[in-house]
């Protein structure tokens, strides 16, 4: 038993089987299937239930599977810690990014860091607020930017910018010479929101049914510019974050809703009790005096 072993049972789990697997590992299936039968003829037991037609772990399979991604971790954490003792300014810094964000002013801050420590590198991943409170805990990114407040036992947290969320409106719709607009004049309308994976759209809905109704979606999306083109076509109307609001083009107006609930606040998001790299805790510290 190895920790290759380890790697090719942990991706059978998660990519739902061997041919998967040895897709993503760009492996040869057969090899696999080898390493699985070394792990159970090594453990003399079984680790999955083979009289399922779907992949299903068995009880030692499921432990098993815990502790493979523990010992992972470890393993692939054991680099980081030796940079760090070592006290070297290099590193690797993997960041999910909220797609509703403002990118100028964590531009901003990265351009500065990076002159300051130039051998740093960055992997830089764009999700909704939940996958990437998700890809946090999985241990799949150091850092997050996404929605506050976040669960304070799960998670360290420091406030990025707080702001608007407004209401917008292509400029030949009924309500776009109206001064004032709450969320109860927006019943009829049909609304282009977020997927799921968004915080804002939670954010939304909840309003919405504060004001006694639940809207009616008619498309969900992932890329804040897709609502551009939605709205030029007349589609609907929909509830951006200020800054995004900003970059919107002419075609449009934007409105301040009466409502207490549209506005929101995001910041810099990550793991309690899990190991930093030397330049991931430069980084947060970095990011505490800029802000």
């Amino acid at each position: 038993m190895d920790i290759k072993h380890m790697k090719y049972f942990v991706a059978v789990v998660d990519q739902n089987g061997m041919t998967n697997a040895s897709k993503h590992l760009y492996i040869a299936q057969p090899t696999i299937s080898k390493a699985i039968k070394d792990l159970e003829d090594t453990l003399n037991m079984p680790l999955f239930d083979r009289s399922k037609r779907q992949l299903v772990l068995t009880d030692a399979g499921s432990v098993f599977y815990k502790k493979c991604k523990e010992i992972l971790t470890l393993y692939n954490d054991l680099p980081k810690e030796i940079n760090s003792l070592l006290g070297l300014e290099t590193g690797h810094i993997s960041i999910g990014l909220s797609a509703v964000m403002n990118m100028n002013k964590f531009i901003q801050i990265l351009g500065e860091f990076h002159q300051k420590y130039p051998n740093v590198t960055y992997n830089l991943v764009e999700n909704g607020g939940k996958m990437i409170e998700t890809q946090l805990i999985n241990d799949e990114i150091d850092i997050g930017i996404t929605t506050l407040p976040v669960d304070q036992t799960i998670f360290h947290s420091i406030t990025l910018y707080q702001e608007d969320l407004k209401l917008v409106l292509n400029k030949e719709h009924h309500l776009a010479n109206i001064e004032k607009i709450d969320m109860s004049m927006l019943k009829d309308e049909d609304f282009i929101l977020f997927n799921e994976d968004f915080y804002l759209n939670d954010k939304i809905i909840e309003a919405a049914k504060n004001a006694g109704y639940l809207p009616n979606t008619i498309s969900k999306i992932s890329q804040w510019n897709f609502i551009e083109n939605l709205l030029n076509a007349h589609l609907g109307v929909s509830i951006l974050p200020e800054n995004i609001v900003g970059l919107l083009d002419s075609h449009f107006v934007h409105k301040k809703l009466e409502d207490p609930g549209m506005r929101w606040e995001l910041g810099v998001v990550w793991k309690r009790d899990k190991y930093l790299s030397h330049a991931t805790r430069q980084w947060i510290d970095f990011m505490k005096q800029r802000l």
